[in-house]
């Protein structure tokens, strides 16, 4: 259980820290655009569920590899168990990353350098990674609120919550039930979808081939 829930943290905060670091960029650089445009929730709305998604798609397969190590009892006369093929866990983010990139260039956006362009050009990017992240998250990922009210409702946290799905914010004294405002519904994953992927394709780790002209 020890090795499940390390894995399970580690994971979360180093795709935390790299996306929370590629978002903290895109918002400085194009601060004055996005602001403008009201495009600062589209914009940590991708990032809050390429973070969700990378990170569930490693935990659900580095946990049934971890859980079938730990619950097999070796045999004396057997050597040790191997440890799990890291690129096979590593598969299915690879796999969410290529999706991402097929439909929305996902990678290319973020390998960019901002400062070459102006607000206008960045601003169109966003539209435009916007609309084929959104569209991959639809067709393979089926996403959920925590709650269901509009964002500024008054809601009523009861005792017993779950604190991995509500995070409480402002003056917090005492003990549940908590009242407040709504600030974020929160997501969840209701149901991954992915192709399979052959053998082949899982050792790979190429997120988009590159593409030549022949002339």
């Amino acid at each position: 259980m020890n090795h499940k829930r390390n894995f399970m943290i580690q994971t979360f905060v180093a795709i935390l820290i790299l996306n929370g670091a590629l978002l903290g960029s895109i918002f400085y650089l194009a601060q004055a655009y996005i602001s403008q445009n009201n495009l600062a929730p589209s914009l940590f709305g991708i990032g809050g569920a390429v973070t969700l998604l990378l990170w569930l798609t490693i935990v659900m397969i580095g946990g049934k590899k971890i859980a079938t190590a730990t619950t097999k009892t070796p045999q004396k006369s057997e050597p040790k168990t191997n440890a799990p093929d890291p690129q096979e866990q590593q598969a299915p983010a690879i796999q969410m990353l290529a999706i991402l990139q097929r439909k929305g260039r996902l990678i290319d956006f973020l390998q960019e350098n901002l400062g070459d362009y102006d607000d206008a050009q960045i601003g169109a990017a966003v539209r435009s990674v916007h609309e084929g992240c959104q569209k991959a998250l639809k067709e393979y990922v089926k996403l959920e609120p925590i709650y269901n009210q509009e964002e500024g409702s008054d809601i009523t946290v009861p005792e017993g919550f779950n604190a991995h799905e509500v995070r409480l914010i402002g003056n917090v004294v005492g003990n549940p039930p908590f009242k407040g405002a709504l600030q974020h519904r929160g997501w969840r994953v209701a149901k991954i979808d992915l192709p399979k992927l052959t053998q082949e394709v899982e050792k790979a780790k190429v997120l988009a081939a590159a593409e030549v002209e022949v002339v």
